[in-house]
C-alpha cells in the first residue's frame, strides 16, 4: 500500500470479492421486494383461477402500512394523490366484501381482488422502492423501470408455473404443504420423493 492510500474496510476487500456496483444492489433488491410480493398470488392464480384472501390481506397490510406511515408525515413530506389512492385501493376491496350481499353472485368481487394484487404489486414495488431505498431516487429511469418490470415478469412466470404445475409438481406436494390440490395436477408422489 502506498502512502496516503486508504484502506478498504469492507468485507469483501477482506476476502477479496469485488464490491457489488450500487446500480445493481439497488435494482435487484426493488426487483425482489417486489417478486417477494407478487409471485404467490400470480401462482395460486394459475393453479387455483383464484387468489387467496390470504394474499390479497397481505397486499392490503402493505400498502395500509405506508399509508399510514404517508398519514402520520404528511406535515413533513407530500405524497402524490394518486398514491393515496393508490394506498387505499386494498382497503376499498375490504370494504367492498364487507358491504356487499353474500348471495348474488358478486363476481366483482373477485376481478377486483386480481387487479388489485396483479396490478396493485408492481405499482407498489415502485412505491415502496421509493420510500424505503435512499438510492433508488439516483437510479436512471431505466433502472426503476427495469426493477418493476421485473416484478412483472416475476408474475407472469408464477401464474405459468401455477398453471402448468403439474409438469413439476404432483397432487401429493400440494397436500404435503398442506394447500389444496389444483384442479389437473399430476398424481403421484412428492416431487421431493422420486
Amino acid at each position: 500500500m502506498m502512502h496516503g492510500e486508504s484502506r478498504d474496510p469492507s468485507p469483501n476487500a477482506k476476502r477479496g470479492l469485488p464490491e457489488i456496483h450500487s446500480v445493481l444492489r439497488t435494482t435487484a433488491a426493488a426487483a425482489a421486494g417486489g417478486t417477494l410480493v407478487i409471485w404467490w398470488p400470480a401462482f395460486t392464480f394459475g393453479a387455483y383461477g383464484d387468489i387467496f384472501f390470504d394474499s390479497a390481506l397481505a397486499l392490503w397490510a402493505v400498502a395500509t402500512a405506508v399509508l399510514l406511515s404517508g398519514l402520520a408525515l404528511r406535515r413533513r413530506v407530500d405524497v402524490p394523490w394518486s398514491s393515496w389512492i393508490a394506498l387505499l385501493l386494498p382497503s376499498l376491496w375490504i370494504v367492498l366484501g364487507i358491504t356487499a350481499p353474500r348471495s348474488g353472485g358478486f363476481h366483482y368481487l373477485h376481478y377486483f381482488e386480481v387487479l388489485i394484487t396483479l396490478v396493485g404489486a408492481p405499482y407498489l414495488t415502485w412505491l415502496l422502492s421509493k420510500i424505503l431505498l435512499s438510492d433508488y431516487d439516483e437510479l436512471p429511469v431505466a433502472q426503476r423501470f427495469m426493477a418493476v418490470g421485473i416484478t412483472v415478469v416475476i408474475g407472469v412466470i408464477a401464474f405459468l408455473l401455477g398453471k402448468y404445475n403439474d409438469l413439476f409438481l404432483t397432487c401429493a406436494d400440494f397436500n404435503v404443504s398442506g394447500n389444496n390440490v389444483p384442479p389437473g395436477c399430476a398424481q403421484g408422489p412428492p416431487f421431493r420423493l422420486r
